[in-house]
């Protein structure tokens, strides 16, 4: 045959399977379930095959891709099947360990917190629940977490398609978890640089991501029992009984504005501490304006009774600025080196009762010159605190109990020592008429050894409105402490001053800490004098009242850890003529065993 001939006849052939193996690709892939293998393709003849090898190449590839085309319809079939078997039958106990899940579909590894802030983590693989029963995908609900919607319960929307689905639900879910994050962190706190509502200590903090917003939770608990070796005293500072029981909320709702509030239980009675904003410019000024702490006197603005060395706070107390309502402006100046103190305040005024035209100006100012100087004089200061106002008020006020001057501010309608024990009363109809001043200098040194003394002038014009004078007390006190275990009192000054301790060898068996904790002995002698001018002018009964007390009280303080103090004490009272205070048969003299658990956090 000749050569065109036969070439003719070999690309006839050429054509011919071609068409044959589209018709059977079209064929196969035309079939729904591809249930049978593509037929064979006729075999070339041996003369054809070296002229038609590329064809023959391209045909067994289109074999293969109707092979892979079929492979994946099985299996997409049967993954189909799978879903809609957990959608209405039950599933088998999972066994082993539960199967991670993909990212953004909730949790799925055992004990291991979730990305995000989603939560606890769910331990369960997708689809079942902890028991491996089968658990329905109601629309708008997403996979690890049981029963919880990703959005507010909407389905899927009908345009959605299946390959879409899943980046659906992703996106709902990242939509829901950062409209319902919690955007606050809390945390439990210790602070040992005396800051804060207590100074010092423990306390829960709530704060946003940048501290712009921040809430403060400290808390201060004794438990007393003090025991006289006289019968009938008339205080409540006896047997066992609760004198704080205090809570402070503070802290800044931004950068520069702060707050506080405080409530104190005081042996039965509930008082409104304090209550105050306050803008801060920086260290050197903060203005503060509503309820709370104010000078003149440092023992009591400057750190917590329930943290002074020894076990209370000296019958000086009880001529302190207290807690008033007003403006002030505090802040410390040349590296901390000083403190100041200046506001006018009501000091007649409480948020439970008010005593009108009885404004005055409180101030103070604390000088520590070697401040950070690491020498022996790192710790020592002092200053001066004062105050003057017009004080129009009657001394016994009927309809409001200002028993141990829990009511905050006393009027001082009497005076008392440390323990609540009264020693002079003015008699009733006793009015302030005029200018009242108060003068209080103080000197510390803190450290291992610690001491802190002060002096106070008070002076008020009296009446009982047919006789008018001037009324002048004269006190003073020293506290000096030793850390026997080696601990320093937190050289602190100004306002709050004082902190808790934090034992060098804390004791605390859980963590097989045997140490001693901290161990502190501490001593104060106060003394009151009220002058002898009001027994002159009638004010007074010299048979229950007298003009001097002398006090002394020793004791010994420890800390099993920062957040425990338990102390024992023994307070001496004197006066220098005798008195009827328990009874008909005038005293002189009268002791009391002190004992305090306190509890800081």
């Amino acid at each position: 045959m000749p050569d065109g001939v036969v070439r003719t006849t070999v690309l006839g052939r050429s054509r011919a399977v071609k068409l044959a193996g589209v018709l059977v690709v079209t064929l196969l892939t035309g079939r729904v379930g591809l249930a049978q293998e593509a037929p064979a393709v006729a075999p070339l003849p041996p003369g054809g095959l070296s002229a038609d090898a590329e064809l023959l190449k391209e045909l067994r590839a289109l074999r293969q891709e109707v092979r892979d085309a079929k492979a994946n319809v099985d299996r997409l079939q049967s993954e189909l099947t799978t879903i809609k078997a957990y959608q209405t039958t039950p599933a088998p106990p999972v066994q082993g360990s539960p199967t991670p899940l993909e990212p953004g579909w909730g949790q799925g590894v055992p004990d291991q917190p979730s990305a995000g802030g989603r939560g606890a983590a769910y331990p369960y693989p997708f689809g079942t629940t902890g028991d491996g029963s089968a658990r329905p995908l109601e629309p708008g609900r997403g996979r690890g977490v049981p029963n919880q919607p990703l959005a507010p319960d909407k389905p899927v929307p009908e345009e959605q398609s299946d390959e879409n689905r899943g980046e659906f639900f992703h996106n709902a879910l990242r939509k829901s978890e950062a409209g319902d994050a919690f955007p606050l962190k809390g945390s439990y706190r210790y602070n040992g640089n005396a800051t804060g509502a207590l100074g010092g200590g423990g306390y829960f903090h709530v704060a946003d991501e940048n501290e712009e917003f921040t809430a403060n939770l400290t808390n201060q608990i004794t438990i007393d029992g003090a025991f006289f070796d006289r019968q009938n005293m008339p205080t409540s500072f006896q047997g066992f009984f609760v004198p704080f029981a205090r809570t402070f909320l503070y802290g800044n709702i931004t950068k520069n504005w702060k707050y506080q509030i405080g409530t104190q239980g005081f042996v039965g009675q509930f008082n409104l501490l304090d209550m105050w904003m306050a803008y801060s410019f920086g260290d050197w000024l903060t203005i503060r304006a509503g309820k709370g702490l104010a000078p003149p006197l440092y023992e009591y603005y400057a750190f917590t009774p329930a943290l002074e060395p020894v076990i209370t706070n000296s019958p000086v107390f009880q001529f302190a600025g207290k807690r008033q309502l007003g403006v002030m402006a505090t802040g410390s100046l040349f590296k901390n080196r000083m403190q100041y103190w200046s506001g006018i305040g009501n000091s007649g005024t409480s948020f439970f009762y008010d005593m009108n035209r009885n404004m005055e100006y409180n101030g103070a100012v604390t000088f520590k010159p070697f401040q950070d100087s690491k020498t022996v004089l790192n710790g020592l200061g002092g200053g001066v605190g004062g105050s003057v106002g017009e004080q129009h008020y009657a001394l016994q006020q009927n309809n409001i109990s200002f028993l141990n001057g829990a009511g905050e501010p006393t009027t001082n309608g009497g005076f008392i020592n440390a323990s609540g024990v009264p020693f002079f009363t003015y008699k009733p109809g006793m009015s302030t008429n005029g200018l009242r001043s108060r003068i209080a200098p103080h000197v510390f040194w803190f450290g291992r050894f610690s001491f802190l003394a002060e002096y106070m002038n008070f002076s008020r014009e009296l009446t009982d409105g047919t006789t008018s004078g001037r009324s002048t007390q004269r006190a003073w006190y020293v506290n000096a402490s030793y850390f026997l275990t080696g601990e320093r009192d937190f050289n602190g000054s100004g306002f709050q001053a004082y902190s808790t301790v934090a034992p060098l060898r804390p004791f605390n068996p859980s963590r097989h800490e045997w140490g001693p904790g901290a161990w502190q002995i501490a001593a104060q002698y106060a003394m009151v004098n009220t002058g002898t001018g009001d027994f002159a002018r009638g004010w007074a009964d010299p048979t229950t009242s007298t003009n001097r007390l002398d006090s002394v009280m020793v004791g010994m303080n420890w800390w099993p850890n920062k957040y425990t103090r338990l102390s024992l004490d023994y307070l001496w009272n004197g006066l220098n003529n005798p008195i009827q205070i328990n009874g008909p048969t005038p005293i002189d003299t009268f002791s009391t065993i002190w004992m305090r658990f306190a509890m800081f956090f």
